[in-house]
């Protein structure tokens, strides 16, 4: 060691300020100016020995907690905003195939279809022929999925299962749940239903889509684009009952639109199954505690009229058993008669919404 090296060390430790040494030289009146390098030094220490102070620490959380809270719901605004994007051009597809259909058979595809149940239908065969988005599927570029039903068997047999459980995204809102984890369920025919028992129930991938047959009125059942039905009236004078109620199904052709195409509803949303919802939320029941849809759920299968028909006092986005329901906030997508797609408000009158579905009323 050099000899003088303990008096550099001591000469080193003197000439290196200490907030102490700095603040009492304040205190005894030195001026600021004399200390500038002293206090640069401890900056530098400072820096050097790194780390953020409390306050530093708490304001950089903060500013990070405020970015959070902005860009979330930006981001998540702007995902559904592409999946609403996506809705619409699934029910303009969809529009678009069913006006192929109709240039190629003069008529749009029957609610029913195939199998070998004969009319009258009674309520129960309503829920397991084969749906119109079935006989759809060729216009959709699904020509393979079509050839590969079992035509003459239920829908809702075994034999059509592989069919019922294929996911066709394009009659799937992609604000829903994801459909391969969301299955519906609907009872074979041969079998009596109990609410009890899962063994009874046959799963399947839901729809999103829909076309209304008709809405209530008070004067009786404004008929839409979908065709016109004959059905028994009981001796209470109620067309729906639990016999054979459909007598026969006239094919709905648009030349019948009277009241024009760009004026008439062809597809709704209903979204939420396979639950029933009732204004955002599950409608559980002690009768129904899992919130059930009641109606048919899958795409492949038929529904009943009875679920078909929307009351007269059901308005968007309020009960998907018995309207356009959708899970886009404030309202929901429909497809006109003309093939173009329009969002209906959550707060279209009931008035304005039985005019839109009738298509021969009258009124536009």
């Amino acid at each position: 060691m050099h000899p003088n090296g303990n008096n550099v060390a001591r000469s080193l430790r003197s000439a290196t300020p200490t907030p102490r040494r700095v603040i009492l030289d304040v205190i005894r009146f030195k001026p600021i100016a004399a200390h500038s390098n002293q206090i640069a030094m401890l900056r530098n220490q400072r820096y050097i020995h790194g780390g953020l102070t409390l306050i530093e620490t708490l304001v950089s959380i903060a500013i990070v907690g405020i970015l959070v809270a902005i860009l979330v719901p930006a981001i998540q605004a702007a995902r559904e905003s592409a999946r609403k994007m996506q809705c619409q051009n699934h029910m303009k597809q969809t529009a678009l195939a069913l006006h192929a259909f109709h240039n190629a058979n003069k008529n749009l595809p029957s609610h029913y279809n195939g199998t070998s149940l004969s009319y009258p239908l009674k309520v129960w065969d309503q829920f397991h022929m084969h749906s119109w988005r079935a006989a759809l599927l060729p216009y959709r570029e699904k020509s393979a999925l079509h050839d590969s039903i079992d035509w003459h068997s239920l829908a809702t047999d075994q034999v059509n299962e592989s069919v019922a459980t294929t996911v066709v995204s394009s009659y799937i809102c992609p604000s829903g749940a994801s459909p391969s984890a969301s299955m519906g369920w609907v009872f074979p025919r041969e079998r009596v239903p109990t609410s009890e028992s899962q063994d009874n129930k046959y799963r399947v991938v839901r729809s999103d889509y829909d076309g209304l047959a008709g809405i209530g009125s008070s004067t009786g059942i404004r008929w839409g684009v979908w065709g016109r039905p004959t059905l028994r009236v009981n001796k209470f004078g109620f067309e729906f009952d639990t016999e054979a109620n459909l007598i026969r199904y006239r094919l709905g052709r648009f030349g019948d639109v009277s009241d024009g195409l760009s004026n008439t509803i062809m597809l709704v949303e209903r979204g939420g199954r396979p639950f029933h919802m009732v204004d955002g939320r599950p409608k559980v029941t002690t009768d129904n505690p899992n919130a059930d849809y009641g109606g048919q759920v899958g795409w492949s299968a038929s529904n009943s009229l009875s679920f078909l028909t929307s009351p007269h006092n059901v308005g968007v986005n309020h009960d998907n058993t018995e309207g356009i329901y959708s899970d886009h906030a404030g309202g929901a997508y429909v497809a006109l008669a003309d093939g173009s797609v329009t969002f209906l408000s959550e707060e279209t009158d009931i008035a304005t919404l039985a005019k839109m579905i009738g298509r021969s009323d009258g009124e536009q």
